[in-house]
Order: structure tokens, then C-alpha cells, then sequence
């Protein structure tokens, strides 16, 4: 990783850290629609156009590619029933995600893994749909 991405890293991680507090789940309900603890700024039907356009289902399964604390992809997980791998660098982001999925009970469909988009752990061919909303490369 370079020093701007180790930045960055850093960065998000103090930004996670920050999460959840009352007054900025309020505002990001009324900005987006839901109150993921999100840095970025894809509202619900944005989110719910993806889902629609990737086709998704419980048959299906989609990786969010620099997922942050899961959104949209936990969202989407919950809404359409596909199994989701939140993938993001910052171990706080997964984390956040991956408390969140098993707070809505998603444990056994949703799972948030630490990488990035040159190294995803995933084998070819092993998901459906890859999303990769308000990344910052």
C-alpha cells in the first residue's frame, strides 16, 4: 500500500471510530434514507436501482467492493436476500459492517472481509454482481 493509500486508511479509520453517534444517524436518515454509519452518498433508491439492475435474489450473490461499514451491500442483503461479501481496507469499516449484519441477523448471508479491489478474496466465477459505490481510490 502507498503512503496516500496508508493516509487514507487512516483517515477512515479515525472516520469509523466517529460512527453512530445519535445526531449523525439522524442526519444521514434524512440525507440518504438510512442510517448505515456511511461516508458516502447513495440514497436508498439509488441502492434499490442496483438491485434491480443486478438482478438480485436469494439465488444471487454480490460483493460490495469498498464497502466501508456495508452500505449500500448490508442494505441490499436485507432487501433482496442475496448472500453479500462487504469487502473494504479498513479493518474499522469491516468491522462496523460486520457488527451491523449480525445485529440484523445476517450472520449466516453476510460476511465483511478486509482487501481491496487488486486483491479480492475471491475465487472467479464465485459471485454475481460486483458494486462499488462512493469509492475513493
Amino acid at each position: 500500500m502507498g503512503a496516500r493509500a496508508a493516509d487514507d486508511s487512516e483517515r477512515f479509520a479515525e472516520r469509523y471510530a466517529l460512527t453512530g453517534a445519535q445526531a449523525q444517524l439522524a442526519v444521514e436518515r434524512e440525507a440518504l434514507g438510512a442510517d448505515y454509519q456511511g461516508n458516502g452518498y447513495t440514497t436508498i433508491a439509488q441502492a434499490d436501482e442496483l438491485g434491480r439492475v443486478c438482478e438480485l435474489g436469494a439465488d444471487r450473490v454480490l460483493a460490495d467492493i469498498g464497502a466501508g461499514c456495508g452500505w449500500p451491500g448490508l442494505y441490499l442483503a436485507s432487501r433482496y436476500g442475496c448472500l453479500t461479501l462487504s469487502v473494504d481496507r479498513v479493518q474499522e469499516g469491516v468491522d462496523v459492517a460486520a457488527r451491523r449484519a449480525a445485529t440484523e441477523g445476517m450472520s449466516d448471508t453476510s460476511f465483511a472481509v478486509c482487501g481491496d479491489a487488486t486483491h479480492l478474496p475471491l475465487r472467479s466465477w464465485s459471485v454475481d454482481a460486483v458494486i462499488h459505490t462512493d469509492l475513493i481510490c
